[in-house]
């Protein structure tokens, strides 16, 4: 009976990892997440784009305001025990800890979060950084390891300027071209 309901437990994880996987957009992902009570705490106005489902979803707060972009990975336990107690012949455990990502977080592309992380609020994360330690609130980070690049104040002042609609790829690539000369 024990392995029929642990069997059963897997497939129903499968099956929510498969739908997950078919939603279309990061909205749409987050309202999955907060439907099923899949995450320990998810805020309002999430867009969670990742297709990457958490493995410990229940060690994973994220609060209301942010984004998280494409192939996002948080991790919250690590597997260095295999390799201690095959070196020392004595039984190690996993290292699990909580990720809590705050207000008005922005997480870059392909970014990896590792366990006993906060980020924020009002922090952005740069596609691409591994994230080893706390993102102190206000600032922005990137690189592996992440580390301060600018603050969140700045970023904004920046964005503030007006940017003209492109009216097509063929202009965005001339002005590209512009810029890049040989």
């Amino acid at each position: 009976m024990k392995k029929l309901k642990n069997l059963m437990k897997r497939y129903q994880i499968f099956v929510r990892k498969f739908w997950f996987q078919l939603l279309k957009n990061g909205f749409s992902r987050a309202d999955y997440l907060r439907k099923h009570d899949i995450l320990a705490e998810i805020g309002e106005n999430v867009y969670f784009y990742s297709r990457i489902m958490p493995a410990d979803p229940k060690l994973l707060k994220i609060h209301s305001n942010v984004s998280i972009a494409t192939n996002v990975r948080f991790v919250n336990h690590d597997r260095i025990d295999v390799v201690l107690s095959g070196m020392f012949d004595k039984k190690y455990g996993k290292k699990y800890d909580c990720i809590e990502i705050m207000d008005n977080v922005f997480i870059g592309a392909d970014v990896i979060v590792l366990p006993g992380v906060k980020i924020g609020p009002n922090a952005i994360v740069g596609a691409g950084s591994v994230v080893t330690h706390d993102v102190l609130p206000g600032t922005v980070v990137g690189g592996s390891p992440a580390r301060k690049i600018a603050s969140f104040d700045e970023t904004i002042e920046k964005r503030l300027k007006p940017v003209k609609p492109v009216s097509s790829p063929e202009k965005l690539w001339a002005e590209f071209n512009k810029k890049h000369k040989d």
